[in-house]
């Protein structure tokens, strides 16, 4: 799948705690659509209250508009906190894009 959202909880370490993606939820049709992506991060979100984290440390990735990582993360902390009114577990957001310092070099310029 190339337009698919995984996410994926971690420890401080590394190692992978919880994992789930946007196609692994029950979604009609072939396109994984931003909807599904919201999905994703509230099913994560109730997962990390099951496992009873105290503290998140996001770390987004992904070519996508600020606007949309965001909803991801309020989605996120909307999942964690839906049953009782708990406290925001997310302390830092990392947007973490590898962006190139100075881009492909260009081509030849034509001579006439």
């Amino acid at each position: 799948m190339r337009n698919n959202t995984f996410i994926t909880v971690t420890d401080s370490k590394g190692n992978k705690k919880l994992g789930t993606s946007a196609g692994k939820l029950a979604t009609k049709g072939g396109k994984v659509s931003r909807y599904s992506a919201e999905a994703a991060a509230e099913d994560i979100g109730r997962k990390a209250r099951e496992m009873k984290l105290k503290s998140v440390v996001m770390k987004v990735n992904g070519f996508t508009y600020f606007k949309k990582k965001k909803q991801a993360v309020l989605s996120f902390r909307e999942g964690y906190t839906h049953s009782r009114g708990d406290l925001n577990p997310v302390v830092y957001i990392e947007d973490t894009i590898r962006k190139p310092h100075n881009g492909c070099r260009l081509r030849k310029k034509r001579r006439v």
